[in-house]
């Protein structure tokens, strides 16, 4: 720590004991109202809370100062009543005591920030702050009493400090606790001003309640009226919280005291003494007091469960968003803070071995010191970590075993104790984020091969296509050479069949490196006036031949008016055959009907088999590349033609479609538009069409 930093801490500690100090003294003030001779303490010791509270919202290297305040001020207090320096010693130290023991035990046990927000801060309060904590002050305070005072009973003496500092801490500490700020945010003015009617109105009640004199009513009516007050109380708690079970204890027992001094009230009009009568108020106001907090922080521990799933199935989503962790990743880090965390970093291991942070929210230098002796290097299992401004648990991310980053969680400012649910949390997290992480290695893998195999095809097909190209001109020219002769007609019937399948695997070669060039997104038209007509003619007459040896008739209806379009004529007429071909393979003999027309400003090219149709579940899918709605064992072929036909007609602007009944053929629509849309993408200047052309 630097010089700076700690002469700021210094002047921090000390100005914040002043006011430890003045403050303990005004309660003090307070306080010495409800002491009643014989006895030498007050029955309800208001400083008991207030010094617990500092301490608890303060760092421990603070703690010196303000225990020191403490002493100082009980000292000055006690010697400027002209009492013994040794009755003033021993209560003071007394004080200190307490203070330090509630506060040492409670964040050791309930961690640095206590805003009763769980079942055990109310329990560690009554327990460690109260219970435990009053215990050497209301040992030291009665013997001091019987020392110095005169005190003839020690155990009167003993039982009286004892109750007295509990019941100050009960009903201090917690309105303190809740309203101390510990973060930067605050409630909204809608919420405050709802606070402030809701405490105006415990205010009312308590007033109406207490105000009630004893004489005017029955004793059973007067004995049960208290009870009045748990209803608003409790509404308080439910829908303010623990800072309005607090307030709306503290209000209502400030009035119930008040009057109670003043024998009015129900309490005020029993037959006992005033000590007894203040001191049945306050146990009852205690009661009420942690009843409330109880509530507050049954439905506060409720609450944040509740948003901690709704947290994580948000984290869940959006780490299924995309597998780009570093997008998810620190979108991660800011659904977390401030809802369940104050702070969170993430780190990864790079390729390199290099440990890099590669997102974090409400992450400080601070807390990256608590870091030190811990990580670096990657953590091999989950641990604390205590820093100058925060504490939490640091895990490790796990993918296929092997430790590849670490998650820190921020939750409190100081204090390591028990964080079982921290530890829980940042489990579930660091669980979620690894396997993300995993998906998206995963993913990135079969990229990989994709792209692997990919890249085989378009080399296989590239080497395969000069041989078949120089085999089919050497088929080509023997045909050419043998039909001159009537004696050669068995070999020339023979080449004509290699020349067929020739054909067929050229078109299927060209296939593949179309596929590869409409994933690369290279596809480039050359578009020019077409006529469509002549072009499903020419498209039917070289499918002819295919659809004799198939035993299915081919029938074309065209519209009188010839239909012409401004379109790439190769694409098209590959798309045109694709839907011949594939009506011809699965016509199942049956006529296959050709239908051309024109509808506004789009060609319509209708193909309609009567084959075996097609199932509704493959309707969608037989346009993927290398889908298929049959079995490969009994129809042949790749599976591109119908991608390719749709990836064609969509660069032209186009569509096609299928309606088909299982069993009863299939109609294949392809529709593109006629007219040019300027300006067109892709396109040369040059090329661009002329009016009139």
């Amino acid at each position: 720590m630097g010089v700076g930093m700690a002469l700021t801490l210094g002047r921090a500690a000390w100005e914040r004991a002043v006011l430890l100090a003045v403050s303990f003294e005004v309660l003090k003030v307070v306080s010495s109202h409800f002491v009643f001779p014989p006895l030498s303490s007050a029955i309800l010791w208001l400083p008991a809370g207030l010094t617990l509270a500092f301490l608890m919202r303060s760092p421990t290297r603070m703690w010196p100062a303000l225990l020191a305040a403490v002493f100082a001020a009980e000292l000055g207090s006690v010697l400027s009543q002209g009492l013994p320096w040794g009755l003033a010693a021993t209560w003071g130290l007394g004080n200190v005591l307490r203070t330090w023991l509630g506060a040492a035990l409670m964040r050791r046990l309930l961690g640095g920030i206590v805003r009763f927000h769980r079942v055990r801060d109310v329990t560690g309060l009554l327990v460690l702050g109260a219970v435990v904590g009053a215990l050497p002050s209301a040992t030291l305070g009665a013997l001091g009493a019987t020392r110095w005072l005169g005190s003839a009973s020690f155990a009167s003496e003993w039982i009286v400090w004892w109750l007295s500092d509990a019941l100050g801490t009960v009903l201090v500490a917690p309105l303190l606790l809740t309203w101390w700020p510990v973060a930067r945010a605050t409630s909204p003015p809608r919420r405050l001003v709802e606070s402030v009617f809701m405490i105006a109105v415990v205010a009312l009640v308590g007033v109406l309640v207490f105000s009630v004199e004893g004489t005017t009513g029955s004793a059973a009516l007067s004995t049960t009226l208290p009870y009045a007050a748990f209803p608003l109380v409790i509404a308080a708690a439910l829908r303010l919280g623990p800072r309005g079970a607090a307030s709306a204890s503290a209000v209502m027992s400030a009035v119930a005291v008040e009057y109670t001094r003043l024998d009015i009230g129900p309490f005020g009009a029993l037959s006992v003494s005033a000590s007894e009568r203040v001191l049945s108020v306050q146990v009852f106001m205690s009661v009420l007091s942690l009843t409330a907090l109880t509530v507050a922080a049954v439905v506060a521990e409720r609450r944040r469960a509740e948003a901690a799933q709704r947290v994580l199935a948000t984290v869940g989503g959006v780490l299924a968003e995309s597998p780009e962790w570093s997008v998810t990743l620190p979108r991660v880090a800011r659904l977390l803070v401030p809802e369940l965390a104050t702070g969170v970093a993430i780190w990864l291991q790079n390729t390199d071995g290099v440990v890099e942070r590669v997102a974090a929210a409400g992450w400080t230098p601070a807390r990256e010191v608590g870091l030190r002796g811990r990580f670096p290097p990657l953590p091999a299992q989950a641990s604390e970590w205590t820093g100058p401004e925060g504490a939490g648990v640091l895990v490790p991310l796990r993918v296929r075993g092997q430790v590849v980053g670490a998650l820190a969680v921020a939750m409190d400012l100081e204090g390591t104790g028990r964080r079982r649910r921290e530890h829980v949390l940042a489990d579930d997290v660091a669980r979620r984020c690894a396997m993300a992480l995993e998906n998206a290695r995963l993913l990135e893998e079969a990229r990989e091969a994709v792209a692997v195999r990919e890249d085989f095809i378009a080399v296989a097909a590239h080497e395969l296509r000069t041989p078949l190209a120089t085999l089919t001109l050497r088929v080509q020219g023997l045909m050419a050479l043998l039909r001159g002769g009537t004696e050669n007609g068995f070999l020339l019937e023979r080449l004509e069949a290699i020349a067929r399948q020739s054909r067929r695997l050229t078109r299927l070669v060209e296939n593949v490196l179309d596929v590869g060039l409409f994933k690369a997104g290279g596809l480039e038209l050359r578009r020019e006036w077409v006529d469509l007509t002549a072009l499903v003619d020419d498209v039917l007459e070289r499918s002819m031949e295919e659809a004799t040896r198939a035993g299915t008739p081919l029938r074309l209806t065209a519209t009188a008016q010839r239909v012409r379009g401004w379109l790439d004529p190769g694409r098209v007429e590959q798309a045109l055959s694709n839907l011949v071909s594939n009506a011809i393979k699965f016509g199942a003999g049956g006529e296959v009907d050709v239908a051309l027309s024109q509808v506004g400003g789009r060609a319509r090219l209708v193909v309609t088999d009567r084959g075996i149709g097609v199932p509704p579940e493959a309707v969608e899918r037989i346009f993927g590349p290398f889908e298929r709605a049959v079995s490969t064992q009994e129809y042949g072929g790749l599976g591109l033609g119908l991608y390719l036909t749709r990836r064609i007609a969509e660069a032209h602007g186009g569509s096609v479609q299928v309606s088909s009944t299982r069993g009863a053929g299939a109609s294949f629509v392809l529709e593109l538009p006629v007219e040019p849309s300027l300006p067109l993408l892709n396109e040369d200047p040059a090329r661009q069409p002329r009016a009139g052309a």
